[in-house]
């Protein structure tokens, strides 16, 4: 069983079994700052500890002013930048699909990140910068 690793916003290491597929369980980050950076260092595509087909892995973050997010994203997975609005429902406000970049601006709010692949086993590789 491989296992999934983040270094956060703060340098702090998370790792993990299998990173959440549901929001509710998702690591939260904590709050995003110009300057601050965070890396993805994950594996889908096979049966999780749970028994459960691993095809997703998601995180969270917040914002509390402007900022332009910068994803250097892996051309293996589907990456889903999702704004939460206070009831907690997600809406898709960005993605790329098998492509190495994604840029957006953000406004202050909560947010998601999910990496999705649809075939087998795959290592991948995100690294995120916040200006």
């Amino acid at each position: 069983m491989n296992r999934d690793i983040i270094t956060g916003m703060d340098g702090e290491i998370y790792a993990r079994r299998d990173l959440s597929r549901e929001w509710g369980g998702a690591i939260d980050l904590g709050t995003a700052r110009t300057g601050k950076s965070f890396g993805v260092d994950g594996h889908l595509g096979e049966t999780n500890c749970r028994g459960v087909w691993d095809s997703v892995d998601r995180l969270k973050f917040r914002t509390s002013r402007n900022l332009r997010l910068e994803l250097a994203t892996d051309p293996n997975v589907i990456t889903e930048l999702v704004r939460f609005d206070s009831k907690g429902v997600a809406t898709v406000v960005g993605s790329v699909e098998y492509g190495d970049r994604l840029s957006l601006n953000l406004t202050p709010g909560r947010y998601g990140l999910s990496f999705f692949v649809e075939g087998d086993l795959i290592s991948y590789q995100v690294n995120a910068s916040f200006f």
